[in-house]
């Protein structure tokens, strides 16, 4: 009966260290497909600005905040400092970052700035997101 007993106990906690174990794999599998997310959309901002060179050159892409601004460049031809403006507002959306417009709601609900560097061709994007209770912070720098 003593065996019984120690066997149970013994059961007993390697079942709770297995829900343990998996408890922590689900959230490290959130924190990495958020940080994946992140990647995902300062790529995204990159190739933006890669795909608008007079539009860095202007300097239109160095700018942070509200998701809201810009022309819909979809609906017909833009000028070089409307598409920075309308890739901004995109990416803000997709980023979840607009605090007045309740249809932006990206998965990260993050905030992102982008510095662009004209004269260097550089352009440094910063994505902050909040991660189980944590501030997470990606930045990338690259050559535009």
């Amino acid at each position: 009966m003593l065996e019984l007993l120690v066997a149970l106990l013994v059961t007993s906690v390697g079942v709770l260290g297995v829900a343990g174990l998996t408890t922590l794999n689900a959230q490290q599998r959130r924190s990495a497909a958020a940080h994946a997310e992140a990647v995902r959309l300062a790529e995204d901002m990159i190739e933006r600005i890669r795909a608008n060179p007079a539009g860095q050159q202007t300097g239109s892409y160095a700018a942070s905040g509200d998701a809201l601004g810009g022309p819909d460049c979809h609906a017909g031809w833009c000028a070089a400092a409307e598409m920075a403006a309308f890739d901004m507002a995109q990416w803000g959306c997709a980023l979840g970052a607009s605090t007045t417009d309740p249809g932006c709601r990206g998965p990260l609900n993050a905030t992102g700035t982008v510095d662009a560097d004209a004269a260097a061709g550089s352009a440094r994007i910063t994505i902050e997101w909040q991660d189980a209770g944590e501030s997470r912070t990606l930045t990338i720098d690259s050559g535009v």
